[in-house]
Protein backbone atom coordinates (compact mmCIF):
# COMPACT_ATOMS: atom_id res chain seq x y z
CA UNK A 1 0.00 0.00 0.00
CA UNK A 2 2.59 2.36 0.93
CA UNK A 3 3.96 2.35 -2.55
CA UNK A 4 0.85 3.68 -3.67
CA UNK A 5 0.84 6.49 -1.62
CA UNK A 6 1.70 8.63 -4.81
CA UNK A 7 -1.23 7.63 -6.96
CA UNK A 8 -3.54 8.18 -3.95
CA UNK A 9 -2.08 11.44 -3.13
CA UNK A 10 -2.31 12.51 -6.68
CA UNK A 11 -6.19 11.45 -7.02
CA UNK A 12 -7.04 13.31 -3.70
CA UNK A 13 -5.05 16.62 -5.41
CA UNK A 14 -7.56 15.97 -8.32
CA UNK A 15 -10.76 15.01 -6.14
CA UNK A 16 -10.21 19.23 -4.51
CA UNK A 17 -9.45 20.67 -8.11
CA UNK A 18 -12.40 19.17 -9.53
CA UNK A 19 -14.51 20.40 -6.58
CA UNK A 20 -12.97 24.03 -6.78
CA UNK A 21 -14.09 23.71 -10.89
CA UNK A 22 -17.87 22.55 -9.08
CA UNK A 23 -17.98 25.28 -6.92
CA UNK A 24 -17.19 27.86 -9.54
CA UNK A 25 -19.77 26.29 -11.79
CA UNK A 26 -22.16 26.84 -9.04
CA UNK A 27 -20.93 30.16 -7.62
CA UNK A 28 -21.08 31.56 -11.56
CA UNK A 29 -24.30 29.88 -11.89
CA UNK A 30 -25.71 31.53 -9.42
CA UNK A 31 -24.56 35.14 -10.30
CA UNK A 32 -26.27 34.45 -13.81
CA UNK A 33 -29.42 33.68 -11.96
CA UNK A 34 -29.14 36.85 -9.91
CA UNK A 35 -27.99 39.36 -13.24
CA UNK A 36 -30.93 37.34 -14.89
CA UNK A 37 -33.33 38.81 -12.29
CA UNK A 38 -31.71 42.14 -12.54
CA UNK A 39 -32.78 42.37 -16.29
CA UNK A 40 -36.40 41.98 -15.42
CA UNK A 41 -36.25 45.06 -13.01
CA UNK A 42 -33.86 47.62 -15.20
CA UNK A 43 -35.66 50.08 -17.03
CA UNK A 44 -32.33 51.68 -18.21
CA UNK A 45 -31.99 50.50 -21.90
CA UNK A 46 -28.57 51.00 -22.20
CA UNK A 47 -27.91 49.03 -18.75
CA UNK A 48 -30.09 46.74 -20.11
CA UNK A 49 -28.05 46.23 -22.86
CA UNK A 50 -24.61 46.03 -20.97
CA UNK A 51 -26.12 43.40 -18.79
CA UNK A 52 -27.43 41.26 -21.54
CA UNK A 53 -24.17 41.41 -23.47
CA UNK A 54 -22.56 39.95 -19.87
CA UNK A 55 -25.45 38.02 -19.35
CA UNK A 56 -24.56 36.15 -22.54
CA UNK A 57 -20.86 35.92 -22.36
CA UNK A 58 -21.51 34.40 -18.56
CA UNK A 59 -24.06 32.13 -20.32
CA UNK A 60 -20.91 30.82 -22.35
CA UNK A 61 -18.29 30.85 -20.09
CA UNK A 62 -20.62 28.75 -17.73
CA UNK A 63 -21.50 26.39 -20.80
CA UNK A 64 -17.61 25.65 -21.23
CA UNK A 65 -16.86 25.13 -17.93
CA UNK A 66 -19.52 22.52 -18.28
CA UNK A 67 -17.82 20.86 -21.29
CA UNK A 68 -14.51 21.71 -19.33
CA UNK A 69 -15.90 19.19 -15.59
CA UNK A 70 -17.75 16.76 -17.75
CA UNK A 71 -14.22 14.87 -19.21
CA UNK A 72 -13.28 15.50 -15.53
CA UNK A 73 -15.73 13.77 -14.19
CA UNK A 74 -15.44 10.81 -16.09
CA UNK A 75 -12.15 10.11 -15.77
CA UNK A 76 -11.89 10.89 -11.77
CA UNK A 77 -14.53 8.41 -11.69
CA UNK A 78 -12.84 5.49 -13.58
CA UNK A 79 -9.59 6.54 -11.68
CA UNK A 80 -11.36 6.44 -8.28
CA UNK A 81 -13.16 3.10 -9.72
CA UNK A 82 -9.72 1.48 -10.18
CA UNK A 83 -8.16 2.77 -6.68
CA UNK A 84 -11.11 1.23 -5.34
CA UNK A 85 -10.57 -2.69 -7.27
CA UNK A 86 -6.72 -2.01 -6.11
CA UNK A 87 -7.70 -1.18 -2.64
CA UNK A 88 -9.82 -4.19 -1.89
CA UNK A 89 -6.87 -6.57 -3.08
CA UNK A 90 -4.56 -4.71 -1.06
CA UNK A 91 -6.85 -4.36 2.23
CA UNK A 92 -7.27 -7.87 1.87
CA UNK A 93 -3.18 -8.45 1.75
CA UNK A 94 -3.01 -6.44 4.69
CA UNK A 95 -5.91 -8.57 6.26
CA UNK A 96 -4.09 -11.61 5.94
CA UNK A 97 0.04 -9.74 6.90
CA UNK A 98 -1.61 -8.34 10.35
CA UNK A 99 -3.31 -11.77 10.80
CA UNK A 100 0.43 -13.25 10.18
CA UNK A 101 1.86 -10.87 12.32
CA UNK A 102 -0.27 -11.06 14.88
CA UNK A 103 0.43 -14.20 15.30
CA UNK A 104 4.06 -13.92 15.00
CA UNK A 105 3.77 -11.08 17.83
CA UNK A 106 1.62 -13.78 20.30
CA UNK A 107 4.52 -16.20 19.09
CA UNK A 108 7.51 -13.74 20.42
CA UNK A 109 5.24 -12.71 23.27
CA UNK A 110 5.10 -16.66 24.42
CA UNK A 111 9.15 -16.65 23.56
CA UNK A 112 9.74 -13.56 25.72
CA UNK A 113 7.79 -14.96 28.50
CA UNK A 114 9.58 -18.35 28.40
CA UNK A 115 12.77 -16.63 28.23
CA UNK A 116 11.96 -14.49 31.42
CA UNK A 117 10.69 -17.73 33.06
CA UNK A 118 13.66 -19.75 32.31
CA UNK A 119 16.14 -16.19 33.56
CA UNK A 120 14.54 -16.17 36.91
CA UNK A 121 14.62 -19.82 37.47
CA UNK A 122 18.27 -19.76 36.10
CA UNK A 123 18.96 -16.96 39.21
CA UNK A 124 17.29 -18.53 41.95
CA UNK A 125 19.18 -21.95 41.71
CA UNK A 126 22.67 -19.77 41.72
CA UNK A 127 24.02 -23.57 41.21
CA UNK A 128 23.77 -22.56 37.76
CA UNK A 129 27.25 -22.18 35.63
CA UNK A 130 28.09 -18.44 34.42
CA UNK A 131 27.46 -19.74 30.84
CA UNK A 132 24.00 -21.02 31.24
CA UNK A 133 22.94 -18.25 32.80
CA UNK A 134 24.61 -15.83 30.32
CA UNK A 135 22.86 -18.01 27.63
CA UNK A 136 19.28 -17.73 28.96
CA UNK A 137 20.49 -13.87 29.47
CA UNK A 138 20.99 -14.13 26.05
CA UNK A 139 17.87 -15.24 24.81
CA UNK A 140 15.60 -13.45 27.31
CA UNK A 141 17.17 -10.45 25.09
CA UNK A 142 16.55 -12.11 21.97
CA UNK A 143 13.42 -12.76 22.50
CA UNK A 144 12.39 -9.39 24.36
CA UNK A 145 13.58 -7.86 20.97
CA UNK A 146 11.58 -10.11 18.48
CA UNK A 147 8.54 -8.84 20.35
CA UNK A 148 9.19 -5.37 20.39
CA UNK A 149 9.68 -6.11 16.56
CA UNK A 150 6.80 -7.51 16.29
CA UNK A 151 4.84 -5.43 18.18
CA UNK A 152 6.24 -2.20 15.90
CA UNK A 153 5.37 -3.59 12.93
CA UNK A 154 1.63 -5.32 13.86
CA UNK A 155 0.59 -1.26 15.09
CA UNK A 156 2.40 0.13 11.73
CA UNK A 157 0.56 -2.73 9.61
CA UNK A 158 -2.93 -1.72 11.47
CA UNK A 159 -2.56 1.80 10.55
CA UNK A 160 -2.16 1.45 7.17
CA UNK A 161 -5.43 -0.74 7.53
CA UNK A 162 -7.18 2.11 8.65
CA UNK A 163 -6.11 4.41 6.39
CA UNK A 164 -6.89 2.61 3.30
CA UNK A 165 -10.66 1.66 4.75
CA UNK A 166 -11.14 5.79 5.16
CA UNK A 167 -9.29 6.35 1.94
CA UNK A 168 -12.02 3.88 0.50
CA UNK A 169 -14.58 5.27 2.06
CA UNK A 170 -13.59 8.76 0.90
CA UNK A 171 -13.41 7.19 -2.74
CA UNK A 172 -16.77 6.05 -2.01
CA UNK A 173 -18.68 9.55 -1.12
CA UNK A 174 -16.43 10.92 -4.22
CA UNK A 175 -18.26 8.38 -6.10
CA UNK A 176 -21.86 9.32 -5.13
CA UNK A 177 -20.58 13.26 -5.46
CA UNK A 178 -19.30 12.46 -8.91
CA UNK A 179 -23.38 11.27 -9.71
CA UNK A 180 -24.68 14.20 -8.47
CA UNK A 181 -22.34 16.80 -9.96
CA UNK A 182 -23.51 14.87 -13.58
CA UNK A 183 -27.32 15.10 -12.48
CA UNK A 184 -26.37 18.84 -11.63
CA UNK A 185 -24.98 19.76 -14.96
CA UNK A 186 -27.83 17.81 -17.01
CA UNK A 187 -30.01 19.76 -15.11
CA UNK A 188 -28.42 23.06 -15.86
Amino acid sequence: MNQHNTQEKKLKTDIHDKNELRRELAFSLNQLHSWQEKLVTISNIRKEKKLNITVARYANYIHELKLFLTPVLDELESRIKAEMDFSVDEIEQFKAEVKTETEQAAQARVAFENAKKMLESTEENKQVEAADLAAAKQSYSKAFKAFRLEKTELEAAKQELASELKDREIFKLELKRIMIERHFMAEV
